[in-house]
């Protein structure tokens, strides 16, 4: 389980350096696949995980790819990317690193953490998604990093719980699939409506 949260990782680091909306559909599609192998690496197998994998497999790395690809290549090429990452973005990065370690030695005395390395790879994803939030312009990079941000709570989950109750799984998944429905809509919405995929372009709509 420990290499399927570190390709999260990854993909979430790699989400918040690439500029191309049609890498970060790709990084999504593989934590979904990660995120797969992590549930069938969990337990011993049967149905119930079964179909919970299948499930993760067919939303995470199949549905939500697909419908933010449909989104993107409805654009023109210079909607595609996203602005680069600002220079405090990276400095950033590193401190929630850091202090992603940090709260992981913390809590180590305590007890409440069944893996360690899967603590550390979910929490600083979860610091990563939010930097990426804060960070980018792009309507489909919101979109992507709170994906990335509920992949992540997935590690950090079973990171403490060891193992998510199926009811859990299967409702996660339910309530994402249908935010990122929705989200996708919107986005397409915006860039029709505004001509534009930068939602800083839209702060004069609170005027």
């Amino acid at each position: 389980m420990a290499s399927a949260a570190l390709i999260v990782f990854l993909a979430s680091v790699g989400l918040l350096i690439v500029r191309n909306v049609w890498y970060s559909v790709l990084l999504l599609g593989v934590e979904g696949v990660a995120l797969c192998g992590m549930v069938f690496l969990s337990g011993s197998a049967n149905l119930e995980q079964f179909g919970v994998g299948a499930a993760t497999l067919v939303i995470k790395a199949g549905i939500i790819p697909y419908a933010m690809y449909r989104v993107v290549k409805e654009w023109p090429l210079e909607y595609r990317n996203d602005r680069p990452l600002p220079w405090w973005g990276f400095v950033a990065g590193v401190v929630l690193l850091l202090s992603a370690t940090r709260v992981n030695h913390l809590l180590s005395a305590t007890g409440v953490i069944q893996n360690h390395t899967l603590f550390f790879y979910g929490l600083a994803s979860i610091f990563l998604g939010f930097l990426q939030i804060v960070s980018r312009q792009h309507v489909l990079s919101q979109v992507g990093s709170l994906i990335a941000v509920e992949n992540a709570l997935v590690i950090l989950a079973t990171s403490v719980a060891g193992q998510l109750p199926l009811f859990m799984e299967f409702g996660m998944l339910i309530d994402l699939l249908v935010a990122v429905v929705i989200l996708a809509w919107m986005s397409r919405l915006v860039h029709r409506q505004f001509n534009t995929t930068d939602v800083t372009v839209m702060r004069f709509l609170r005027r």
